[in-house]
């Protein structure tokens, strides 16, 4: 969906937008706001990922990247914690206003971050990634009735995303609303019913925001061109207090009173960390 100019020039979400937005989440589970950061802070943000990610090649390639081990065995895809510093951290990326906005209405306000990371696609990839919800289920086999959101995935990819570099395929409009039961491994298996499902690859502009329940489905895909697919990516959470994030308190003591709130389980007073796989 698009925002009006009148949104983006004073950073707030008239209310019929917000609405609309945390409807789509709730039904079809996700949302895109589309090409809402200004251009100059995506280069910057494009910039500093791409340095990070050429030292993290040059210092773990060959055994993360090259031997193409794991779950990301042939895909190409790596996952990377980033540090806690500029210009990852900044407001318009770790406090959206739009973003917040949404959050508010479907997590209540005392939600917070449980992941500061990213996911890129690289040149390369022979196949996709198994189809699969970030998130098990909360009570194994114990639940079997859906349960509320209470995990966002905040997503900004920071090149243009097409069919040819690897973007997301997902599987929405009910994936995210199954019992929780189904979520643990003697649920559906995804590789088994995803093929017989209507799925979409989600396309869109630099800069935009994708906010998407971390049960919904999806998959990464190859990325046939010549450059990386990178995408930043949060998780807010109104149950989890997961605390891999450090944080410089020089840094903390910086930041406004909703962002130290949003990060308050986190490692404060920590040094920010090198790039690191997750």
């Amino acid at each position: 969906m698009k925002v009006s100019q009148q949104e983006l020039d004073t950073l707030t979400l008239n209310e019929e937008t917000i609405q609309l937005a945390v409807n789509l989440i709730r039904v079809n589970g996700y949302v895109i706001l589309e090409g809402v950061l200004p251009e100059a802070k995506v280069v910057e943000l494009r910039t500093a990922f791409q340095e990070a990610m050429d030292w993290f090649i040059d210092k773990h390639g060959k055994e993360i990247y090259l031997n193409k081990t794991g779950f990301n065995e042939g895909t190409n895809h790596l996952g990377i914690f980033l540090p806690f510093q500029a210009p990852f951290n900044d407001p318009l990326v770790i406090e959206h206003p739009f973003a917040l906005a949404i959050m508010d209405r479907i997590l209540g306000k005392d939600y917070s971050v449980t992941l500061f990371s990213s996911n890129t696609s690289l040149p390369g990839g022979q196949k996709s990634q198994p189809v699969h919800p970030d998130y098990g289920a909360r009570f194994g086999d114990l639940c079997n009735t859906h349960l509320p959101i209470t995990d966002l995935v905040f997503n900004i990819p920071l090149v243009d995303v097409h069919d040819g570099n690897g973007p997301m395929e997902i599987w929405p409009g009910g994936t995210h609303l199954l019992p929780d039961n189904y979520y643990g491994p003697n649920g559906p298996n995804p590789e088994e019913l995803a093929p017989h499902m209507h799925s979409i690859k989600v396309h869109m502009p630099a800069g935009s925001i994708l906010l998407r329940d971390v049960r919904m489905w999806h998959r990464g895909t190859p990325n046939r061109g010549d450059s990386i697919r990178p995408n930043l990516a949060l998780i807010y959470s109104a149950m989890d207090r997961d605390n891999r994030v450090q944080i410089p308190i020089e840094t903390y003591e910086q930041m406004s009173d909703r962002a130290k709130h949003l990060f308050r389980w986190q490692k404060i007073g920590y040094p920010a960390i090198e790039p690191t796989h997750e």
